[in-house]
């Protein structure tokens, strides 16, 4: 079977802690080539991973490598636009990592270059919490229960240990509104693909960890969308992390909790608001507790747990090879970057609400 050429651009923690370790579970696949502008990065990811060729010049790789199918930038935001513009210019398909830009005019440029060559190219927005198991579980329980949803509460959470914003060198620090310029556009594009597209409302920033090259290290943003109302937190002062945001979703006829901490997930449906009735519901949470921790366990022990850039990206491959296009466009994560950025423009202008210290 003849495999699709990749070549991995940024030799980087994302490259290897995720978009590698993806790569290689996908047979249509061959990484044939690693570029980085550091040397020594692009030689050690090559080593470690067996790939033949290294680059430390996008440009060359791109003239060298025309038989390549896919370009998969794992570079800093700053980079994006670039380097994603040149590869479709170029009549490569491109993965990008989010947020696909740190600005809406080099987003409209972005989207703009493959609207023009979408007949040529395929462009891939890597929002992977969408593909992950436990989304698509969520999505999965939305949709067999035709849940007409009132309200979405998602909240990311982090321990004052976060590699990157512990980190004071860490290049996240330059970006408009810090850690949040990097991890944001997770719960906006989460929200967004359950409300529908997302109007602001309120955004509110605190300080309460340590660090004195960070400016804020909480964040709550409320949003509105055609009579429904969410919400998202983001804390880097939490007592543990969550793997997977979690979530609240209210419903007319169901609540569901997801539990991003443990990948636990529960519904709730009538309360019968007897003793009994109590009673009956607790244990049903708790057998829903365990059930969900049993079939997690089960799909891990298995290899049946794919991660969220394992299933986008065969579903991308699927799309080269088949002529499909995936279920979640450029136009889609183009609206949700959008909302991204206008967050991030209301903590950097200090148009936010009060700070809730």
């Amino acid at each position: 079977m003849k495999k699709i050429p990749v070549v991995i651009v940024g030799a980087g923690n994302v490259a290897n802690g995720m978009h590698l370790p993806a790569w290689m579970k996908i047979p249509e696949v061959k990484v044939v080539a690693v570029c980085d502008t550091n040397r020594e990065y692009a030689e050690r990811t090559a080593k470690k991973w067996g790939i033949p060729q290294v680059y430390t010049d996008f440009d060359k790789l791109l003239e060298e490598e025309k038989g390549v199918a896919i370009v998969d930038l794992c570079t800093p935001p700053a980079t994006h636009a670039p380097l994603s513009i040149k590869a479709m210019k170029a009549g490569f398909n491109v993965v990008l990592e989010k947020p696909m830009a740190m600005s809406i005019e080099e987003s409209k440029k972005i989207l703009g270059e493959y609207q023009k060559r979408k007949e040529e190219v395929k462009l891939c927005i890597i929002h992977n919490y969408l593909f992950s198991p436990s989304m698509l579980k969520i999505k999965s329980v939305l949709e067999k229960n035709n849940v007409d949803i009132l309200s979405v509460d998602i909240r990311m959470l982090s321990t004052p240990d976060d590699e990157m914003i512990s980190d004071k060198n860490h290049w996240v620090h330059s970006l408009p509104g810090g850690r949040f310029g990097e991890c944001l556009i997770h719960p906006v594009y989460l929200l967004q693909n359950l409300l529908g597209k997302l109007d602001i409302r309120d955004v509110y920033v605190a300080k309460r960890g340590s660090y004195d090259w960070v400016k804020y290290d909480e964040l709550h943003a409320t949003f509105s969308s055609d009579g429904k109302v969410g919400s998202i937190y983001i804390s880097f002062n939490s007592p543990r992390e969550t793997s997977f945001p979690t979530m609240r979703v209210y419903g007319k006829n169901l609540i569901l909790n997801f539990d991003g901490t443990n990948s636990t997930l529960t519904i709730q449906k009538y309360l019968d608001t007897s003793k009994m009735g109590r009673i009956k519901d607790s244990l049903h949470i708790s057998t829903q507790m365990l059930k969900s921790t049993a079939e997690n366990a089960f799909k891990v022990l298995t290899g049946k747990w794919k991660l969220g850039h394992e299933n986008l990206f065969r579903l991308f491959v699927d799309s080269i090879l088949k002529g499909k296009e995936i279920p979640y466009t450029p136009e889609e994560a183009f609206e949700a970057n959008k909302t991204f950025l206008e967050v991030l423009e209301k903590l950097e202008n200090g148009q936010q609400g009060e700070s809730f210290e």
